[in-house]
C-alpha cells in the first residue's frame, strides 16, 4: 500500500472514531506561496475541507487539501492528507499539522511529509481568517524541501 493510501485510511479512522459526539466540518480558501530551497516559487490557490472534535479546548481532526499552481511560474500542484492538533484560546486557535503531501507535475509526483504551525483568528459568525507555515521534508523526486506560507478565509459549517 503507498505511503499516501494508509495516511488517507488514518485520517478517515480518526473521522469516525468519535462516534458519540458529532464532528464540525469546516472548509477553506488560501493563497499559498511556496518556496523551494533550490528552485523556483510557486503560488498556488489551495482549496481545504476538514473535520475536527467541537466544544473542546483542546481538540483533534483531519484535513484534506489540493492546491493549483497559479501564474506562469508555478511548477506543480500539490495534495496534502493531515492530522491537526488545535487549542482554542477564544477569539485566536493555535494549531498544528502533520501528514504526508505531493507534489504534483504534468508527468510525475514528488512525496513528502509535512509539519505545519498556525493560527485562526474569529471573524464574523463562522468565518475565521488563518495563516500557517509548512514545512515538507521531500523523500523522493526532484522537488527540494520546501516551505509554504499561507493565508486564507475559513468558514465553519
Amino acid at each position: 500500500m503507498k505511503p499516501f493510501n494508509v495516511i488517507a485510511a488514518a485520517l478517515t479512522a480518526l473521522t469516525f472514531a468519535t462516534p458519540s459526539q458529532a464532528l464540525e466540518a469546516y472548509g477553506a480558501v488560501f493563497g499559498d506561496y511556496s518556496l523551494p530551497h533550490a528552485g523556483d516559487a510557486s503560488l498556488l490557490a489551495t482549496v481545504l475541507v476538514g473535520v475536527v472534535q467541537p466544544g473542546y479546548q483542546l481538540s483533534f481532526g483531519a484535513e484534506a487539501e489540493y492546491g493549483l499552481a497559479i501564474g506562469t511560474g508555478s511548477e506543480y500542484d500539490t495534495r496534502r492528507l493531515r492530522g491537526v492538533a488545535r487549542y482554542n484560546f477564544g477569539t485566536l486557535t493555535a494549531f498544528g499539522a502533520a501528514g504526508l503531501d505531493q507534489f504534483v507535475y504534468s508527468n510525475t509526483t514528488d512525496n513528502a511529509a509535512s509539519l505545519g504551525l498556525g493560527g485562526e483568528f474569529d471573524l464574523e459568525g463562522n468565518l475565521a481568517f488563518r495563516g500557517e507555515l509548512i514545512r515538507s521534508f521531500v523523500s523522493s523526486g526532484d522537488t527540494e524541501n520546501t516551505t509554504t506560507t499561507r493565508v486564507g478565509l475559513v468558514y465553519r459549517f
